[in-house]
């Protein structure tokens, strides 16, 4: 694929400019409410602890988009300061060989300053957590690497990783999954969980090259919620 003009006349910086603190605490805050509105509110036929990922993931796209961002209960988030919540949008990769690329939700941003608007937003990867599915092999190898490696958030410097997460398993368990492989697999500089805000964290740095001249990515910083079924 040619891909030396695909930002012709464009003007940007990368990486992009941080997601402010208090955007990633509005975003997280409509996830959750998102979510007790789901386990409050469970469809016909709908087992959250059995379902699968995607359906999952949709209805939660579907109530934030349908309902939490028209009628802006929670404060801050509404269609004035939002544009639509995306569910699997395809979007490149960090060098266009990949142009179908989906993360899981997309939120845009709106922001004024130079940045390539179709990759400016957080992204978000979402996994099931549970005996079925390990936290090594399927939220860090199958997720959590697809910020690292350039799939997703390859022009930001945040994202989010949200977990599904059976009655269990906690925290140590991603500790022990990152410091399994973290240096080698992730390009883990640092993680630990925040207790105070209920998340975990986690830094990687990034191999790959920018185009165009713009030198090597910068280091992404993760955020782990955890959502209990």
């Amino acid at each position: 694929m040619a891909v030396g003009f695909f930002t012709q006349g464009v003007q940007f910086t990368l990486p992009h400019p941080l997601i402010q603190e208090r955007t990633l605490l509005l975003l997280r805050k409509v996830i959750e409410r998102a979510w007790q509105l789901l386990k409050e509110n469970e469809p016909v036929n709908f087992l959250l602890a059995s379902e699968k990922e995607d359906t999952i993931t949709q209805l939660l796209v579907e109530i934030i988009e349908n309902r939490l961002r028209t009628n802006g209960e929670v404060a801050g988030f509404d269609k004035r300061s939002f544009s639509p919540v995306a569910r699997e949008p395809k979007i490149s990769n960090y060098n266009k060989e990949h142009p179908d690329k989906m993360p899981d939700i997309f939120f845009p941003l709106n922001r004024e300053e130079l940045v390539l608007s179709d990759q400016d937003g957080l992204f978000v990867e979402c996994k099931p957590v549970d005996a079925k599915h390990p936290v090594l092999s399927c939220y860090c190898q199958k997720g959590l690497v697809r910020f690292v490696n350039g799939d997703y958030a390859w022009a930001m410097q945040n994202a989010l990783m949200v977990g599904y997460v059976a009655e269990g398993y906690s925290f140590k368990k991603l500790a022990t999954a990152i410091d399994e492989k973290g240096g080698v697999t992730f390009g883990t500089t640092s993680h630990s969980e925040l207790t105070e805000q209920g998340i975990y964290h986690s830094s990687h740095q990034r191999e790959f090259e920018w185009l165009e001249g713009h030198g090597k990515a910068c280091s992404i910083s993760v955020a782990h919620l955890w959502l209990q079924i």
